[in-house]
């Protein structure tokens, strides 16, 4: 009578948040096709359902404070404790192990994965570990004794076949792998020509770093063929590298039908969640490099895992096969040591309060602070100001190409969607303001509107994050949408053809990644928030290359920048296990 009283109550605890429909299906769906009838399974198996959704890898079940309070008020009298669940495990039958394939799999005692996500970490763990102890196909070049980060980064990763690059905004991270890839071109003895292709999570990243490689190229003196070799390198999305299949999960590259590149270049790697990580890594060849570019303070990717921070601490450990696989670049060269935005950067990685206080009430050039006590409509008139003189700036653009960079010198930041302060309401307030100015059609888009799309549409080569900008097009004096096109420049797009999209006055934090602006305007809620950490701010105050205009409360800020958040994964650990 108690388990069935357990369970229904668990039913009613579902309707619930943090629940969702996603988590009641898996519910029902162990109950029905494999018997399920433990309520504390059960419970644990939605639970992992949510977990996953705040991007952990798995369900720690070695404490009941993981529970929410729908649940805990339920079961923490009953909860069972940790020595309890193995044998809970055993006689499960919805939990399986390594070996014996069940919908679930506990591992290490307290570790309960969806057994989608257990593999995957485990595939990943594998291939790094195969990838980074594989010797080299090809002759290194010549050692370079050097004291400089950057050259030892190139001769690092020129001597092996996996490899890390990390630094933040700024250090030369471009430059280290412009240099890795000239090197790699000049020593190359074969036939054939290298082939090489540059990747990045987005759309934007990878314009980006287009941009980067070209630019940098600019401070070289190279050779004419050699200065060619380099722009031919083909800069694009992991999703196109792979070429992925529309509405699945799965790609046409893989393990069985590999990349066919020498070498592969990933930016923005702490973007890339497991899932996609695993694929690229398995769509790698076994003869093939690949070196990784990233900031490991920056935000971890928006869905399950921290990859790109698991591999960058498991490259730092001694007993790990990745130990000495990385290079951590900490000399900035966008940055005067007297900066403000790097110094604020240097505050948030190291959650120094004390210089918090003191540069807040400094006024710079290049950082400004403005305290705010409550989310209302006046606390961001001044916000809505801002927006409004970079939309009039735009609209002075003398063509496109002008119009469509000016969507990178300025931009307002917010951590949340939803709420007063959150993009949705800041880009429908800016929009009404500028419709208002011009009186624009209110059902009409209108000249120097910005976009953000927001889901992939493989058709027209447009995916999640990508920017563009409404403008007309120049003979006909139609407006389109356009886009970057990372091979002509600038796409245009029939505005009744838009994949889903939003304005994009305003950006989540998140939706910001891969991105740098001129100006930043970062704009947080007075209330402290558990959400709100020093990954986040950092990754929002480092998106500015020459402004940094913070709005927020001291007291919520100097709580954020004190709070990490730790996704739990066991990447770590697989690779260390990987390697026995």
């Amino acid at each position: 009578m108690k388990v069935e009283s357990h369970i229904a109550s668990l039913k009613r605890a579902l309707r619930s948040d943090p629940f969702s429909a996603a988590d009641r299906a898996f519910v029902e769906f162990l109950e029905k096709t494999y018997e399920e009838a433990n309520p504390f399974v059960l419970a644990a198996a939605a639970l992992c359902v949510a977990a996953t959704r705040e991007g952990h890898s798995y369900l720690d079940l070695s404490s009941s404070e993981s529970l929410p309070p729908s649940l805990r008020a339920l079961l923490d009298s009953d909860w069972p404790a940790l020595e309890d669940w193995q044998q809970i495990a055993t006689s499960s039958p919805s939990i399986g192990s390594e070996t014996r394939k069940l919908p679930l799999v506990l591992v290490d005692h307290s570790a309960l994965y969806l057994r989608k996500y257990y593999e995957y970490e485990n595939r990943l763990a594998h291939s790094l570990v195969k990838k980074a102890c594989s010797p080299l196909d090809r002759p290194p070049p010549n050692p370079i004794e050097s004291e400089d980060q950057q050259q030892q980064a190139i001769t690092q990763a020129l001597n092996n076949q996996f490899y890390i690059i990390s630094g933040g905004p700024g250090t030369g991270k471009t430059t280290a792998v412009l240099g890795y890839l000239t090197e790699a071109i000049r020593s190359h003895g074969g036939d054939k020509s290298l082939r090489i292709a540059a990747v990045a999570p987005t759309g934007k990243a990878a314009a980006r770093l287009s941009e980067s490689i070209r630019s940098g190229m600019e401070r070289l003196d190279l050779s004419e063929p050699l200065s060619q070799l380099l722009l031919d390198i083909p800069c694009m999305t992991v999703h196109r590298l792979l070429q992925g299949l529309p509405n699945r999960i799965s790609f046409r590259r893989n393990r069985k039908a590999p990349l066919e590149f020498d070498i592969i270049v990933v930016d923005e790697t702490s973007m890339i969640d497991l899932p996609l990580m695993e694929k690229l890594l398995d769509a790698v060849p076994p003869a093939s490099s690949i070196v990784f570019l990233g900031d490991h303070h920056q935000l971890t990717s928006v869905e399950v895992g921290s990859v790109f921070g698991d591999m960058t601490h498991s490259a730092c450990d001694p007993q790990s096969p990745l130990f000495g696989k990385s290079t951590t670049l900490n000399k900035t060269y966008r940055f005067a040591e007297d900066s403000s935005i790097y110094q604020f950067c240097e505050i948030c990685k190291e959650g120094n309060i004390d210089e918090l206080d003191k540069l807040l009430l400094a006024e710079r050039d290049d950082f400004a602070f403005y305290a705010i006590g409550n989310a209302s409509r006046k606390t961001i008139n001044p916000v809505l100001e801002q927006i409004t003189k970079a939309h009039e700036k735009r609209l002075q653009s003398p063509d496109l190409k002008a119009a469509y960079q000016s969507i990178s010198d300025f931009i307002v930041l917010t951590p949340f969607n939803r709420g007063d302060l959150g993009s949705w309401s800041l880009n429908r307030y800016a929009d009404a303001k500028i419709r208002r100015i011009h009186d624009y059609d209110p059902n009409s888009m209108y000249q120097g509107m910005p976009l953000i799309i927001l889901e992939n549409n493989y058709d027209l080569e447009l995916f999640n994050g990508d920017m563009g900008i409404v403008w007309p097009d120049s003979e006909s004096g139609e407006l389109f949408a356009w886009f970057n096109d990372l091979e002509k420049g600038l796409k245009r797009v029939r505005l009744n053809w838009l994949p889903k999209h939003d304005l994009a006055y305003c950006l989540t934090i998140h939706k910001s990644q891969g991105s740098e602006f001129n100006k930043v305007v970062g704009i947080f809620s007075p209330e402290e928030n558990e959400f709100v950490s020093k990954e986040l701010i950092y990754t929002c105050a480092s998106r500015a290359r020459e402004r940094f205009t913070l709005f927020g409360a001291k007291a919520s800020l100097k709580a954020g920048i004190q709070h990490s958040v730790k996704r739990a994964t066991r990447l770590e650990e697989q690779i260390r296990d990987a390697a026995i």
